[in-house]
């Protein structure tokens, strides 16, 4: 199998999809004429930030770390919420 073909790598070809789409989102976003972030984006950002922690947990790094990126997820999620019943 080739090297990058581990749980790490998988990941990162995933948040490498994840920020190609939202690349494209804000294209989008801008080419119909509209300003500020694509309501779209809170999504990718809260799952990407959980992926990012994933990564920290298979890397062992401290778990302080590990709960600030979940912490962080979580509030993107709420935000992401919020936003959402606003429309």
């Amino acid at each position: 199998m080739p090297d990058w073909f581990t749980v790490t790598g998988l990941i990162d070809v995933i948040l490498l999809g994840m920020m190609i789409e939202a690349l494209w989102l804000f294209s989008r976003h801008r080419k119909a004429g509209l300003h500020g972030p694509p309501p779209l984006l809170l999504h990718l950002v809260s799952g990407a930030l959980l992926l990012v922690a994933m990564k920290q947990a298979l890397a062992n790094m401290p778990d302080l770390f590990v709960a600030a990126t979940l912490g962080v997820a979580g509030l993107a999620h709420v935000a992401d919420l919020r936003s959402a019943s606003k429309i």
